[in-house]
């Protein structure tokens, strides 16, 4: 009984603590992502990826209901280096997700939120033997933004992203991992 009784006070503070006031928000970020698989079999070939991608970059727009409810979508930009039998190239790819987030208000400038998002991922193989592939992502989010002004916050979030590319030209490459985004948000 008691731990029904707890799970339905946090339940009630998660569902009923003040939102975000109703606005739009400009994200823009820059990250570190973790790919979930390395060695992968792209256009025939056994190709090891880097596990940590470099040029993580991120925008985002947001419109922010008085309820906390904030609807989106977003474009996140990533590159991988590839390597297969001597020859090495890069992987570009691209995420376009529609996001669905709720933020919280548990003090002044101050929004943790949870997040979950669909989409699509465009992957880019070059330098090597590939091609291009196209493939359904869906994502998990979470993480805090804090404002310091009434129109600016340091925004941060921990994502996670199954992106099994779709196959174009017989290439195939899983983009599936872990991320970790810093970045303003411009609140209008």
């Amino acid at each position: 009984m008691k731990r029904m009784l707890a799970l339905a006070v946090l339940g009630s503070l998660s569902l009923g603590t003040p939102a975000a006031f109703a606005q739009d928000a400009l994200i823009l970020t820059i990250g570190a992502t973790h790919l979930a698989h390395t060695h992968q079999d792209v256009a025939g070939r056994d190709s090891g990826l880097s596990q940590g991608a470099n040029n993580v970059f991120g925008i985002a727009w947001e419109r922010r209901h008085d309820n906390g409810i904030a609807y989106g979508a977003e474009v996140l930009l990533a590159n991988n280096d590839i390597a297969n039998t001597g020859e090495t190239g890069n992987v570009a790819s691209r995420l376009l997700m529609l996001t669905l987030k709720k933020y919280h208000r548990p003090w002044a400038h101050v929004y943790p939120y949870v997040g979950a998002g669909v989409g699509l991922i465009d992957t880019q193989v070059s330098g090597t033997a590939g091609g291009a592939g196209v493939g359904p992502a869906v994502e998990v989010d979470g993480g805090v933004e804090f404002e310091w002004a009434h129109s600016l916050g340091f925004y941060t979030e921990l994502r996670g992203v199954y992106a099994p590319s779709g196959v174009i030209y017989g290439t195939r490459v899983n983009m599936s991992g872990v991320g970790l985004y810093g970045g303003l948000s411009l609140l209008f």
